[in-house]
């Protein structure tokens, strides 16, 4: 008892991959399952349909790439928002400031025509890095988060915070067009890691969907290990979308 049977491996204990919803990201308790086979364009054809219902399809099945069967009403007010080509983000203070596509896209890496930024934002909201919360009957407001929980019923850290002191202003690198979706998620992953304390393993991050083997996911630690401890600041040059107070950072 106990003991390694000859030629068998060892199963490796592993820690469970929460998702957004699991982790209850505050506000978010509405969630839409969309149908695996719904068809805007089919269901276009309905003359009960209202404009509103449809537009509302085409952004859930836009949507749900992103993030997965659930995705959350917070995701279709921000993709709401940037149809306006600006969003408002909540500095540190409390305050509330504009920020404009273009600027947006300078964070990230690049030019509004050289970046997706629709799609760049999304990805930041589905990993859990920005939420999104009402500011008023029809606008929306982010929050960049330095704290993400690292399982259910742990809190979530934002710039301002009292306890966002204690934990390392994580940025947020900004040119995601040369990462690739397999990079980004292992940065995300790593990322998170580091503004909870902890250090996260190609053990732990091989028994994620779509990883698979350790060989992977240390190959993907790799390709991104000069970007994980990356700080942002009014003097750095890779356009970081910063997390730090507002006096270390360009005012928006």
């Amino acid at each position: 008892m106990g003991r390694k049977k000859p030629g068998k491996p060892r199963r490796e204990r592993t820690t469970a991959e929460y998702t957004l919803q699991q982790l209850l990201p505050p506000g978010y308790d509405r969630w839409m399952t969309p149908a695996p086979d719904l068809d805007p364009e089919r269901a276009a054809a309905d003359p009960t349909l209202s404009a509103q219902a449809l537009g509302l399809m085409r952004r859930l099945v836009r949507l749900r790439p992103v993030y997965g069967p659930k995705i959350p009403v917070q995701a279709v007010w921000l993709d709401v928002a940037l149809d306006g080509g600006a969003l408002r983000l909540r500095r540190t203070d409390g305050s509330v400031g504009n920020l404009p596509a273009d600027e947006l896209a300078a964070m990230l890496g690049g030019t509004a025509e050289a970046v997706d930024v629709r799609g760049a934002v999304h990805e930041l909201h589905a990993t859990g890095m920005l939420l999104v919360e009402p500011d008023g009957e029809d606008d929306t407001v982010l929050r960049v988060v330095v704290g993400k929980p690292a399982k259910p019923g742990d809190p979530w850290l934002f710039g301002g915070d009292i306890a966002s002191d204690l934990v390392p202003k994580a940025c947020i690198p900004g040119d995601l067009r040369t990462l690739g979706a397999d990079r980004f998620a292992a940065l995300a992953y790593l990322r998170s890691h580091l503004a909870e304390g902890t250090v996260g393993t190609a053990e732990e991050y091989a028994t994620f969907e779509g990883v698979g083997f350790v060989e992977r996911a240390q190959e993907l630690f790799d390709a991104v290990a000069d970007l994980v401890e990356v700080r942002g600041c009014p003097a750095c040059p890779s356009a970081h979308l910063c997390t730090r107070d507002p006096e270390a950072q360009p005012a928006l």
